[in-house]
């Protein structure tokens, strides 16, 4: 006998609406079972009254006085079958479903607090959910017991990288870890099948770093404690893209040798996907063992796995009491030095104590987070308090039937909840679909993000949203309903009877409008100027003083130093790397199209070091701040190929490489805000490094140049110093090719010369200048698109709180409206009369907000050399600030005005009588 087919969609979808209905009738029968009691006892204490003598009329009465109202005992009823919040407020599923029925019910006023509330609900919570990701466990290690060591110097409040010999001492001697482990970053042209030889990321790690890291391989082994030893044979372990990319995901990878920068290596390991550490490297090799001869030793990232049962506060107390191995370096520099456990991502990011939450800008970011949410609330306060004052007829008849004022609190607390609860849900969850399809990396610049560094949404972050929903909601409807119940239950029937609510919107809802105009107002006038920074080219031009647009910039790193086997001492010297950088500097000069080559480590529009330094004759006293500047290491002929003059002085020289203290030059910015504007010929500066072994010299100003790109976004932000670097001493190094017009057409050339000159060296991706920016420009283009998305918020509040007190505004004064129509007033008249105060809000709003507007506009937007005006900047943010005012006030202004202009005198005294 053939089954009988289940049900279709069609007859799944009636049967699930008709288990609805029966829920809902169920809850009726719920009503009627509630009414039929209370009727019940009421008739039966009246009966027991008229059997004591009582007539059946003044019976009936005793019974309601003794009983009390039948609407109280409802809710307390309704009460007890739903959720119990504090001592008196409680709410039922009945208020969840009221509270959907009024979102629906003013579908314009949800959308605009759902909108406020999602942007602000993620914006309150985006600065502490970034210093918890960076700060967050590794993928690997869900207990949180691998942390990183690091030095902290509390003089220049920076950190620094311990040596080799720390991580020996520190290994021998700390029973809080259960073992150390060090790794370092570099890179090396790897061989594949096809005889190609490019670039991959990669590290150098000690064989205990897989065990802390917890990490097992796909296929073979990781490193062991053999491969470290002087002599051993060259091992490599390769990660999963490089297998896959490279050698096709073969299995049999492992036991074949394959080249790593000049040496051949044999694989010993694939590991498993994910596994990138420390950032996004792809192979690694043994970290050689150092003789104990070499002092510090090389600088590593020292890390560790916590002993069971350690915590991190135990493994610091034990850290400072043991310090650091004495020889090798200046007294006062061990000293100052101080070794810390910290979360591998705080140490690597360089963060100070205190992790990101500790920084000025993270306090001044998170406040102004903090009070787009507060503003978010406010104006969804004054949304729900136009709604429910449009209600106060319903709620004042509810309180003289017996619902106590706690009773219509919870209920007003429940929509708004349902509402917070939905905003939070909408951003959090649209935040992170958001960041799982854009392209993080090419907001940063097109550096890879660490793969321990995870910005989706997680648990606590949930948790702080719900929380931040529930506060949202407490000042967003409770606020508002305490002061709608504040009046007597008499005054509100006497209200209600007369068609009015009796509220006013005070000056703290107008406060809320001219706040929104004004911030609108002055967001968008800073947005536009770094807009303006961002995209004006011309500008930057004369910043960078060269034409970007015509010079391609490579990354070149010379073969990787190998730390043993035949010729070792030799390739530790620059001899070999100064060799190879000057004939790649010759042959790139002898092309036709190039026109001159720059060699620094840093060029034009290029982040360069920073190093804390000292002027001599200038004392620092113990308050001051450290002082800091960009330094960039050039070849001789650095400024001649770049065509930049020397203004004051002379330009380096060969005799400046054989000084003990080279001759450097500085910028013009230098000069005016670190000397004052004084002669800086013949004045010396000297850097403060706290891993000086002794005194470091002071180094002669023998020359002055331009600006040159040191920092695009901040003209006056930019004091650097130039310092001279002999020929292969940098590494990497960049190359600045002055070609002409279309540059990138001469990267494949650039590529065929460096690998007829060694094929061993490592290339960047050559990108024409024009199109390298500072990490400063991409922080700038991040805030600059948080402003527009701020202003949005801003002003979609605005228009609707304007909107929600206009409407009430509106149907509050309909009889009057009618009768002045009625009496022959000019309609003109009866619109100035409705819109007066909002205008005058709108007005308010944008003379706050105009000068501000203004300054934030020429300070980021009008910049020395573009030929701007500050008066052109100010006109420029006056009339966007018009056009803002003009868009809130036409939008939130409409639709009430034409139910102005719509009013009939017989409809208005109809609808009030």
């Amino acid at each position: 006998m053939p089954t009988r087919p289940g049900p279709g969609p069609i007859r799944r979808i009636v049967a699930r609406l008709r288990s609805l209905a029966r829920g809902l009738w169920r809850r009726a029968d719920v009503e009627a079972e509630m009414r039929e009691e209370f009727r019940h006892h009421l008739e039966m204490r009246t009966e027991d009254l008229v059997r004591r003598g009582l007539t059946p009329a003044e019976a009936r009465r005793r019974a309601h006085l003794e009983f009390g109202h039948v609407e109280t005992h409802k809710d307390h009823a309704r009460a007890a079958r739903g959720l119990r919040l504090f001592d008196r407020i409680r709410f039922s599923w009945i208020d969840v479903r009221l509270g959907l029925r009024m979102l629906v019910k003013h579908p314009w006023l949800t959308l605009a607090a759902v909108f406020a509330l999602a942007v602000g609900i993620p914006v309150g919570l985006a600065p502490g959910h970034l210093a918890n990701a960076v700060e967050a466990p590794l993928p690997d290690d869900p207990d949180d017991r691998v942390r990183a060591i690091r030095l902290w110097d509390p003089a220049t409040t920076s950190a620094a990288l311990p040596g080799y010999a720390d991580l020996e001492f520190w290994s021998e001697r700390l029973a809080s870890f259960s073992a150390l482990a060090a790794v370092r970053a570099s890179s090396w042209n790897v061989g594949s099948e096809d005889g190609r030889a490019a670039p991959v990321a990669g590290a150098r790690v000690t064989a205990s770093a897989f065990d802390v890291l917890g990490r097992r391989p796909l296929l073979g082994r990781t490193l062991d404690r053999g491969d470290e030893l002087p002599g051993a044979q060259r091992v490599v372990v390769i990660g999963h893209d490089l297998w896959t990319s490279r050698f096709g995901a073969d299995p049999g990878v492992v036991g074949r040798t394959i080249r790593v920068g000049s040496e051949p290596h044999t694989v010993v390991g694939v590991m498993g996907e994910g596994f990138l550490f420390p950032v996004h490297e792809q192979l690694w090799l043994p970290l050689p063992e150092e003789s104990p001869a070499a002092g510090r030793g090389s600088p590593v990232r020292v890390f560790g796995r916590l002993s069971e049962g350690t915590s991190a506060d135990a493994a610091q107390v034990e850290l400072s009491a043991i310090g650091r191995p004495g020889p090798g370096e200046a007294p006062e520099a061990a000293i100052r030095l101080l070794p810390e456990v910290v979360p591998f991502g705080m140490s690597y990011m360089g963060l100070p104590r205190g992790g990101l939450a500790s920084l000025p800008e993270f306090v001044y970011f998170q406040g102004l987070a903090w009070v787009l949410l507060l503003v978010a609330c406010g104006n969804v306060a004054m949304l729900v308090f136009a709604r429910t004052a449009t209600r106060f007829r319903e709620l004042a008849i509810r309180t003289a039937l017996g619902a106590g004022r706690a009773r219509i609190i919870s209920q007003m607390f429940a929509e708004t909840l349902i509402l917070s609860l939905l905003a939070a849900g909408l951003g959090v969850f649209s935040v992170n679909w958001l960041l799982g399809r854009i392209n993080l990396a090419a907001l940063a610049g097109g550096a890879d993000l660490p793969y321990w560094l995870s910005l989706g949404v997680t648990g606590t972050t949930l948790a702080q949203a719900l929380a931040l929903a529930a506060v949202s909601a407490t000042v967003a409807g409770v606020v508002p309903a305490v002061r709608i119940t504040g009046k007597g239950v008499q005054k509100s029937i006497k209200r209600a009877e007369a068609g009015r609510s009796g509220i006013r919107f005070g000056g703290v809802t107008g406060a809320l409008v001219v706040a929104d105009v004004a911030i609108s107002v002055a967001a968008i006038g800073l947005a536009l100027g770094l807009v303006d920074r961002i995209m004006d080219r011309p500008t930057a031009e004369v910043l960078a003083g060269i034409p970007a647009e015509e010079y391609l910039a490579v990354e070149v790193r010379m073969p990787s130093e190998e730390p043993w086997g035949e010729g070792a001492e030799e390739r530790r010297t620059t001899d070999g790397r100064a060799e190879t950088q000057l004939a790649l500097v010759e042959r790139l000069r002898a092309e036709p199209e190039v026109r001159s080559v720059a060699v620094a480590d840093a060029l034009p529009r290029m982040d360069p070091r920073a190093r804390p330094f000292e002027v001599e004759g200038v004392a620092a006293s113990a308050g001051d701040p450290v002082r800091w500047v960009r330094t960039v290491r050039v070849d001789l002929d650095f400024f001649d190929a770049l065509g930049q003059p020397i203004l004051a002085g002379r330009g380096l020289v060969r005799g400046d490489l054989e000084a003990e203290a080279p001759g450097i030059i500085v910028n013009t910015v230098f000069v005016d805000r670190e000397l004052g504007g004084g002669d800086p010929l013949g004045r010396r500066i000297r850097f403060v490094s706290p891993r000086a072994e002794e005194e470091a010299p002071w180094h002669p100003i023998v020359g002055v140049v331009g600006h040159l790109g040191t920092n695009m976004v901040n003209p006056e932000g930019g004091p650097a110093v130039y310092l001279p670097a002999a020929p292969g001493t940098l590494v990497p190094a960049q190359l600045g090719i002055h070609v002409g017009p279309f540059p990138e057409r001469m990267a494949p050339r650039v590529r065929e010369i460096a690998a007829a000159v060694d094929p061993d060296l490592i290339l960047g991706d050559p990108v024409v200048l024009s199109e390298v920016h500072q990490g400063d420009w991409y922080l700038m283009l991040g805030v600059a698109g948080g402003l527009i998305l701020l202003v949005g918020v801003l002003v979609t509040l605005a228009v609707s709180g304007i909107y929600a007190m206009m409407s009430f505004s509106v149907s509050e004064r309909t009889r009057e409206i009618g009768i002045r129509t009625a009496l022959g007033a000019p309609r003109g008249v009866l619109v100035a009369t409705i819109l007066r105060r909002t205008l005058v809000q709108l007005g308010l709003g944008a003379v706050l907000g105009m000068p501000l507007a203004g300054r934030f506009f020429s300070a980021v937007g009008g910049t020395p050399g573009d030929g701007g005006s500050p008066w052109l900047s100010f006109l420029t943010a006056f009339g966007l600030a018009v056009a803002i005012v003009g868009f809130i006030g036409l939008v939130s202004c409409l639709v009430p005005t034409r139910r102005v202009l719509g009013v009939e005198a017989s409809e208005a005294l109809r609808a009030e009588g």
